[in-house]
């Protein structure tokens, strides 16, 4: 997880600070989080985070264009780490 630690702010996941690993587009408030910080947060609350607006599983996008970009910079780290 070092080697993941300097990466651009966009692929963090805004609730948890973690790198994302599936993220995905919260339509209500336009913000990305990953897949697994929504679905727990849904399970107890069904509104966005960050706005408080009404949301369900079944409105949240996927985001593979982020999802690629992030895979491919953890790839390129591990390789760099490996080199």
């Amino acid at each position: 997880d070092e080697i993941l630690a300097d990466g651009p702010d966009e692929f963090y996941d805004p609730l948890t600070c973690e790198i994302m690993r599936d993220p995905v587009w919260l339509p209500t408030s336009k913000n990305f989080c990953d897949r697994s910080t929504i679905s727990q947060h849904l399970l107890n609350d069904q509104t966005d985070p960050f706005n408080r607006q009404p949301l369900t599983q079944d409105k949240v996008e996927e985001a593979p264009e982020l999802k690629a970009k992030i895979e491919a910079w953890i790839a390129e780290k591990v390789a760099a780490s490996k080199a």
